[in-house]
Order: structure tokens, then sequence, then C-alpha cells
């Protein structure tokens, strides 16, 4: 029989490398508001990255008087071009998280510093200075920002005054929603599947955290005994190595674990997790919550919506709340009458005077609605026609997405990933084991 010692060795050595990367890339890509990630530009890259800079692009804005300006954000800019989009230049280093419309085509940018108006071409401070402002609705001179998805703020854009500033308070018989396993799992592994706030994040933080330690610390560990260094560095960096607070770190790794290997294999699991319901009863507390879950939010001046990972909810009070339709709500786009409805997971829809229809061929997890002419164009940085910046570099950020997900390797690199995920968790009941033997040992 092999001892558990050899099995923590062979896995340690064989997998330590792809744990390492996994869980600093998971710390980093779990904090993706931090303005490095994305200024940071990566200049030599695998080609299999060659369109990694798409996925960071965000709103679309096309002038309607004069169809040839364009203004695309994104997370890593802002950018105007004045030739139909065969060439753009950028107006500022900022992440641009939505872009509104008001009168005489002002143009108003949800930033991770506030809102911001474009002024003489340049885009300057407006309000809300030093908050990240992740979506917003524009309805004559109200703006309606949305700061980290749970402070609504009311500003009346030509007295340049807070009017209002409130938060979503949805009463519990609207959250008595099951979802879908496929929902449950990606929560989970994002890190907004347990608590409010960040306190999931929080805990995936700790989990990550301690999985570079352990892949770290395990290297050192087998240096320090192949090379025959002192004894006493080794048994004190074992002592570092195992001990109750990386034991405590278990839950939360074997969750990351386990979800990871399902967003492997989302493709050919994407059936089964979208057959699997998990009943309300069962889920943990933050969905009978959801105070911090505004993906969108729209105001026509008589109801205010906001989206979230359960649906679009109404109210005409801001205190009283109805479930008007029920998918997850990623982007919430208003033109004229008509609001657009961007699903993650589920439909798109469109709702004409309080009654919604699905949207049928139109991109999955669209972002913005831009319009040139009579024509509507359903902005997906994924799946566009509309023309788009082009770089010669990538951001951190994309890097370490593909270090993540395995793209930087290749597609069969998922496999590697899974390999990991199985030697952690057979690492953690070696390692467990031998804790526990030498513990009873000196008890004894």
């Amino acid at each position: 029989m092999v001892k558990s010692s050899k099995l923590h060795k062979f896995f340690g050595l064989s997998a330590g490398l792809v744990v390492l990367i996994l869980s600093i890339t998971g710390f980093f890509l779990d904090h993706d508001k931090w303005n490095f990630l994305y200024t940071a530009k990566i200049t030599s890259y695998p080609s299999s990255l060659k369109n990694a800079n798409t996925r960071l692009f965000t709103s679309y804005y096309i002038d309607t008087k004069n169809p040839k300006y364009i203004v695309v954000g994104a997370k890593r800019g802002l950018y105007e071009s004045y030739d139909g989009g065969v060439s753009f230049s950028i107006l500022a280093n900022l992440q641009i998280n939505a872009i509104k419309q008001a009168k005489y085509n002002q143009l108003f940018f949800a930033t991770s510093h506030g809102i911001y108006i474009l002024e003489d071409g340049m885009p300057i401070p407006f309000m809300l200075q030093g908050k990240y402002i992740t979506s917003m609705s524009l309805y004559k001179n109200t703006l309606v920002a949305v700061e980290d998805k749970k402070t609504i703020y009311f500003l009346d854009i030509e007295k340049k005054k807070i009017l209002k500033t409130l938060h979503a308070m949805l009463p519990q018989n609207l959250l008595n929603e099951d979802i879908k396993l496929s929902r449950f799992i990606r929560d989970l592994h994002y890190g907004r599947g347990l608590f409010d706030g960040d306190t999931s994040l929080f805990i995936n933080d700790f989990g990550a955290l301690v999985l570079t330690f352990l892949a770290l610390s395990g290297f050192l560990i087998w240096y320090l005994i192949y090379k025959k260094r002192v004894a006493k560095s080794s048994r004190r960096w074992i002592r570092y190595h195992a001990n109750i607070v990386t034991i405590l770190a278990v839950v939360p790794v074997v969750i990351l674990l386990i979800t990871g290997v399902f967003l492997d294999h989302a493709k050919a699991l994407g059936a089964f997790m979208k057959s699997v319901t998990i009943s309300h009863k069962f889920l943990p507390p933050v969905y009978s919550s959801l105070q911090e879950d505004i993906w969108s939010i729209d105001y026509n001046g008589k109801y205010l919506r906001i989206g979230n990972r359960y649906g679009v909810y109404r109210s005409d009070d801001y205190k009283h709340w109805i479930l008007e339709n029920r998918g997850f709500a990623y982007s919430l786009t208003r033109h004229k009458n008509l609001l657009f409805v961007g699903g993650m997971g589920t439909s798109n829809r469109v709702c004409n005077k309080q009654e919604y229809q699905v949207l049928p061929k139109t991109p999955h997890m669209f972002k913005d609605v831009a319009i040139n002419g009579q024509k509507v164009f359903f902005f997906s940085p994924h799946k566009t026609d509309l023309p788009l910046p082009k770089f010669q570099d990538i951001t951190l950020y994309s890097l370490l997405l593909s270090l993540h997900d395995g793209t930087f390797f290749g597609s069969w690199w998922i496999w590697v990933n899974d390999y990991g995920a199985f030697a952690m968790m057979l690492l953690f009941m070696t390692g467990i084991w031998r804790w526990w033997k030498k513990k009873c040992l000196t008890l004894t």
C-alpha cells in the first residue's frame, strides 16, 4: 500500500505549479475593479490571445446626427472615432461601464472614478468622484447611477445636485426564487454565492491565498529536504504548511475546485446544469436579500427598475417593489418607450408598456444597444458587426484570465486544470490525515 506521504509528495510536485497558477490568477480576477489590471499592458503574447481584448468592451454610442462619430467604452479606456470606426483614438484611461446620452448630445460616462461628462472633446469629472459606478440610466435632467451594485443615486444634471440616495430593499416574498445549478455554480466560483457584499469574495480570497501559500511552502519544504538543508528549517516550514489555518481553508478551496471543474466543461455539462433546479430553501443567505446585486438600472420618469440575478424589479415609490419579469437582467437599455433586457444564462427580452417579449436572434448577454438611423444594434463584444478599436497589446487582466481558464496554452489545458483540482483535493485529504496522525501521536 502506498504511504500517504508518498502520495502527498507525488501530487504536490506534479500539480503544484498548476495550483499556483490557478490560485494567483483567481485572486486577481476576483478583484476585477482594480485599475492596474487594465492599465498594465502586455506586448508579447501567443496568437491564441489576439481577441482577448474584445471581452473588455462595455458600451457603444453612435451619434444620431453624425453616424460616423462613434464612442466606445471599455474596461481599458474610452475611445472615439470620426470616420465610422476605421480608426479610433483614446480619450481616457478609465474603466468605462456605461455611456448615456442627454439632450444636445451630451455624453455621460459611468466610470471607476465616478460620473464623467464629455466637454470640448475631453471627458472631465462631473459628479460622484471616487465612486465605482457600475450602471446608470438617464431621463431628461435626472441621471440615476448605481455605485458598486448597491447604492442608488438620483442626480440633477443641470443643477449638479444629488436629489436622493437609496438602497433597493426587496421584500422577502419577492426573493423566494429557485435557481438553476448553472447559476449557483457560477455565483459560488465568482465570489457572490454565499453572503451579501464582499464576504463571499473574501472567503474566496482566503482560499486562494492559502492555496498560494501551500504551493510555495510545499515546494520549499521539498527543496530543503532534497538538498538536506538544516532540519530545523524544514520542521519550521512544515509547521507553517500544516496547521489549523490551512485546514480551515478546505471548504472554500473545495468549492473553488469543484465549481472550477464544472465551468471548465460548461459546454459539455451545460444541459445537465440547466436541468437541475435548486430550491430556494436550500440556498445560502445572499439569495434572500440581494441588496448588493444591482447589475443594471432603468428610470423612465415614473418607474425605477433594477435588474439582478432573479430578474427585473419595478417600483414607483422606491419602497414597494414587484418582480416584473424573471430571468437574470444583465443589462437594461432604454430607447424611447422600449426597454431592452440583456439576459445572462437566460433569454434576451424587450419590454413595451410593461409587457415583455423574448428577443430572438440577438447576441447572448448583450451589454448595450446602439442606434444608427432606424437600425438597432445589440452590442456584445463576443459577437458584433460594429467596428471596434484594435490593439497591439493586451491588458494584464486578459493575460491573467487566459492563464486561469487555460486559453493561454490551448483548449486542451482544461484537462490539466482538472488534474490540478483532483490533485489538490487528494493533497488536502492526505495532508489532513498526516496532520491528524501527528496530533494524535503528540497527545499520547
